[in-house]
């Protein structure tokens, strides 16, 4: 994988002069990052019941990487390697389901489930501690994306209904009318996780994703 490395960076011990100092920061594009991941998935596609369609997977995994991309910066540009760990999608466990309830005329039910673990959030000092104009710089003994971020649990359904406009006995004009509801159970799924150790907010979220909405709507076929 790619990675970006300041190779003007000032050198340990101290982190004071640059090697160059003629020169501020001195990005090099190298194709030195590595990832490892490893996953069980197990899946079902079906119909278990006379009335019931729909599909369910469950993944559990890892993944391990050292940089996040072309745009990565390590920590530290002079020991790029110590930021190999936990890659910042790396989520253990991972279940989806998808279903279709069609009860005859009386009306159509779909549900979309998701649980998963959180991801992970990177501790910072909020400070550039190695003087290379970066605040990516962690506390000592820390290693990258230590801290747990929070799971994820949304819950989706559509419930419908079709009614026919004419009493004719060829199909005609059909009017739909449909329901839908996202995150049903109004579980605060919370996102920007705060990992620097200097900020009043560590460790808490900054925001969440959107509560229970309800949507309906009515569609006319002809």
């Amino acid at each position: 994988m790619f990675r970006s490395v300041d190779v003007n960076a000032p050198p340990p011990p101290n982190y004071v002069v640059r090697p160059n100092q003629s020169l501020g920061q001195e990005r090099q594009i190298q194709p030195r990052g590595y990832m490892k991941s490893n996953a069980l998935e197990i899946g079902f596609r079906g119909r278990p019941v006379r009335y019931f369609t729909g599909q369910a997977r469950y993944s559990l995994g890892k993944s391990y990487n050292n940089t996040s991309g072309i745009t990565y910066f390590p920590g530290n540009s002079n020991f790029p390697q110590a930021d190999w760990s936990r890659s910042d999608n790396d989520q253990r466990n991972k279940f989806d389901l998808l279903g279709a309830l069609e009860a005859g005329k009386l009306f159509d039910f779909g549900i979309a489930l998701s649980v998963y673990s959180g991801k992970p959030v990177n501790i910072t000092t909020g400070s550039d501690n190695n003087h290379d104009g970066l605040s990516l710089d962690r506390p000592g003994g820390i290693p990258r994306n230590l801290l747990h971020g929070p799971g994820y649990v949304g819950l989706d359904f559509n419930l419908s209904h079709d009614f026919a406009l004419t009493k004719a006995v060829k199909p005609g004009p059909t009017a739909t009318l449909s329901v839908n509801s996202f995150n049903v159970l109004n579980h605060p799924n919370y996102v920007g996780y705060v990992g620097v150790v200097t900020s009043p907010f560590f460790g808490r979220p900054v925001s969440a994703m959107p509560p229970r909405r309800m949507q309906f709507s009515l569609q006319v076929k002809f």
